[in-house]
C-alpha cells in the first residue's frame, strides 16, 4: 500500500456540517368549540389551522372564522408564527366581523 494513499480510511470531522438554509418559524392556529354535539367528531384542517369539535352549525362557523384569519394573515404576506399579538387581535376582530356571531 502506498503510504500517501487514504484508501479505506474514513475521516470524521470534529465539527458537524451545518446546512445553510433558512428556517422559518411554524405556527398553527387551533380553534376549539365545546358544546353539546350530536355524537359526531368534527375536525377540519387547513394549511396552518385546525378546527375541532362542535355541532354542525357551530363547527362550520368556527371553520369559517379560522379560515378567514388564516387568509388574512396570508394576504399580509406572513405566517401565523410571524404575526405579533396586537396584529393578531386586529385580524381576529376583522374575521369575526366578516363571519358574524357564533350560533348558540
Amino acid at each position: 500500500m502506498n503510504p500517501g494513499s487514504r484508501v479505506g480510511v474514513r475521516y470524521n470531522s470534529p465539527m458537524p456540517k451545518r446546512r445553510n438554509r433558512i428556517r422559518r418559524k411554524k405556527g398553527l392556529l387551533v380553534g376549539v368549540r365545546i358544546d353539546r354535539g350530536d355524537g359526531h367528531t368534527r375536525v377540519s384542517r387547513g394549511e396552518d389551522f385546525l378546527a375541532l369539535g362542535g355541532t354542525k352549525e357551530g363547527h362550520d362557523h368556527l371553520r369559517e372564522a379560522v379560515a378567514e384569519i388564516s387568509d388574512e394573515v396570508k394576504r399580509r404576506g406572513r405566517s401565523i408564527a410571524e404575526v405579533r399579538r396586537e396584529e393578531f387581535r386586529e385580524i381576529l376582530a376583522r374575521a369575526l366581523e366578516k363571519v358574524g356571531p357564533a350560533p348558540s
